[in-house]
């Protein structure tokens, strides 16, 4: 999700509100209370940059992970490049696994960006027209 603040039409990393990719996800409320990057019980996250200016000008890059006293996964996206997952156990078990993808002609993203939202005032100037209409209507009634 992303809010184009200054209405611009260009959106940037500071605009973007939640990113989920294969591989990489920041979750809305994360970004709301702790920013783009940072680090809370176990959980890193850096939404690193963002930038889309219409058709296919669609750049970002990200890193998540976890870690814990049982296991520890990480993912790193870039894109135009990859997206990758690994996952181990750090309590002494050898497992390793890693997922993820390379970037190519057909790969496809969608954007979605959240509509805005009209401010008080604007609601405030509709029902004073709508109040002037009607008041007009009535007088060339009693008329």
């Amino acid at each position: 999700m992303i809010d184009d603040v200054n209405g611009d039409g260009k959106f940037t990393v500071d605009e973007v509100r939640e990113i989920s990719f294969p591989h990489f996800s920041i979750p809305s409320w994360i970004m709301e209370t702790h920013g783009r990057c940072g680090y809370e019980e176990g959980f890193s996250w850096c939404l690193d940059a963002f930038s889309y200016n219409g058709g296919n000008d669609l750049s970002f890059e990200g890193t998540s992970g976890y870690r814990d006293f049982d296991a520890s996964s990480w993912s790193r996206t870039i894109s135009g490049q990859y997206a990758f997952t690994g996952f181990h156990y750090t309590s002494g078990e050898a497992e390793i696994s890693y997922e993820g993808f390379y970037w190519t002609p057909e790969t496809r993203l969608t954007l979605t960006v959240t509509p805005p939202v009209p401010e008080p005032s604007a609601y405030a100037m509709l029902g004073a027209g709508l109040g002037m209409v009607a008041l007009m209507a009535r007088r060339r009634r009693k008329q």
